[in-house]
């Protein structure tokens, strides 16, 4: 699947990029944390296609200062609004992230961690699949920083590790040489991956634009 993310300042502008993302995308991520204000269930049913909703942090690499209580106030009301995904940061302590685990109604969880300056070794990075897996989310995403080829294949390593558990998984670099493991999360089975709207609104470093994405994918022939 694609995901192209949806950085908006208000409801108006989210509604507009919703529209221009729509030839490519098989679903919207609402980038909360970008938002300056919002109406959630006014997004919600004017969404044409699946949500995920996020809210990220700066320390996962959003824009995101929110405390904890207010944050899951806002992936609460998602799930009370039946979006299909709502994304968790594994850094949020475990008080807040479990009420929203044990009621996660029909929306399925995304327990999310991202490490924005290196790539681990391959051991840290099992330890981390590990410890997400045993949260008991629906979905694991695990992003890192590629800051040389060899670690998009560290990271897509995870793919067939995650399969043999059973568990869907998101995974790929960040940075200018992460761009390949975007496509290839795909290609090796992950669950979706994300594009921008265009190139003038991406969500994190390396991203490329939904358009453009689709295409390369088209040509690879991922099959989605």
């Amino acid at each position: 699947m694609l995901c192209v993310s949806i950085m908006a300042k208000d409801n108006e502008d989210a509604l507009r990029k919703m529209a221009k993302a729509a030839p490519y995308a098989d679903l919207y991520e609402l980038r909360l944390d970008a938002f300056k204000e919002f109406d959630l269930p006014l997004l919600v049913n004017a969404a044409t296609k699946p949500l995920l909703i996020t809210y990220r942090s700066k320390k996962e690499g959003g824009l995101g200062t929110a405390p904890y209580r207010i944050r899951l106030q806002y992936l609460t009301e998602a799930i009370s609004l039946g979006v299909e995904y709502v994304d968790l940061e594994y850094s949020i302590p475990l008080e807040y992230r479990a009420p929203l685990l044990n009621n996660r109604g029909h929306s399925k969880i995304i327990i999310s961690k991202h490490l924005r300056n290196a790539t681990p070794r391959p051991a840290t990075l099992r330890q981390w699949l590990q410890k997400l897996v045993a949260t008991g989310a629906d979905i694991i995403k695990i992003v890192t920083k590629a800051n040389e080829p060899s670690d998009n294949l560290r990271v897509l390593g995870l793919i067939p590790l995650a399969g043999q558990l059973g568990v869907p998984i998101i995974a790929f670099c960040m940075g200018e040489m992460g761009k390949i493991s975007r496509l290839a999360c795909i290609i090796m089975g992950g669950l979706m991956t994300f594009a921008s709207v265009d190139e003038n609104t991406v969500s994190a470093p390396g991203q490329i634009s939904a358009a453009h994405m689709t295409r390369m994918l088209e040509i690879l022939n991922a099959g989605y």
